[in-house]
């Protein structure tokens, strides 16, 4: 079988697994929290994937529109938007796209400064995100920025061994498993580096794995709230989890509703 042929199943592997496995609401609940009273806004999620924001947030009447570029996971979503006329979805590189304008909400959730796609400097990538939000947004719009935050990263990237972050089987019997390897974190460049590994075994008995570098800058919270600031945005709320505690050292989440 053919590269292309295995990729075929990885990729769908790793699509039934997100659903599988990423499964969480608070996010939402959150969400739904700051909105407050306001009906029927116009809001924009970066990086939708198959909805698991965007469409509670369609359902309880709001008008949506979602961008992601993974054509297997608006599949997802395209599936769940039956019956739903309030929703857009637009396929592209959220790096590149336009995100066009007018929105009352831009939420960019999900860790995604962390999960950033991109072949361009990743620090200025990150930067960029904040600043397409702004420009997206009506005035008096707000952004949502909900990201990883550690008082101590080192403490949780560049750990020794392997970590198995998805393990299971989908939809066409595929079992796998995808582990970080090797992953080292250069404290004075806040990156972090390793090896992205995927074990599948197909129904057929058949076995294949697939490695691919990773690069990620890990920004602090006063690097985060800086470049938010810096574009014209002002920080309302503040949370270190979806409890709506403080951001402190014992937190490992930085969340914001910041006004244009």
């Amino acid at each position: 079988m053919g590269a292309k042929q295995y990729d075929k199943y990885l990729d769908h592997w790793k699509v039934d697994l997100y659903e599988q496995t990423v499964t969480e609401t608070e996010d939402v609940q959150m969400i739904n929290k700051l909105l407050g009273t306001r009906t029927r806004q116009r809001i924009f999620e970066v990086a939708c994937g198959s909805g698991r924001i965007l469409v509670p947030l369609a359902k309880a009447g709001h008008v949506m529109t979602g961008l992601d570029m993974d054509n297997l996971m608006l599949a997802k979503l395209f599936e769940k938007t039956q019956g739903l006329e309030n929703i857009t979805i637009v396929q592209a590189d959220a790096v590149t796209a336009n995100w066009g304008e007018g929105y009352d909400v831009v939420i960019l959730a999900g860790n995604i400064l962390l999960n950033i796609v991109s072949d361009d400097d990743y620090k200025a990538t990150q930067q960029k995100f904040i600043q397409k939000a702004y420009s997206a947004l009506k005035p008096d719009g707000y952004m949502y920025l909900d990201n990883n935050a550690f008082a101590h990263p080192e403490r949780f990237f560049g750990l020794p061994g392997e970590h198995v972050i998805f393990e299971g089987t989908d939809s066409w019997g595929t079992y796998g498993r995808y582990i970080l390897a090797n992953e080292k974190y250069d404290t004075q460049k806040q990156l972090v580096t390793g090896t992205r590994r995927y074990e599948l075994t197909l129904k057929s008995g058949e076995t294949f794995s697939k490695e691919e570098r990773y690069v990620k800058h890990v920004p602090t919270v006063q690097q985060m709230e800086q470049w938010i600031v810096d574009v014209g945005f002002t920080i309302e709320q503040r949370h270190g989890n979806y409890k709506g505690d403080s951001v402190s050292e014992t937190t490992h989440r930085a969340i914001y509703w910041a006004k244009k």
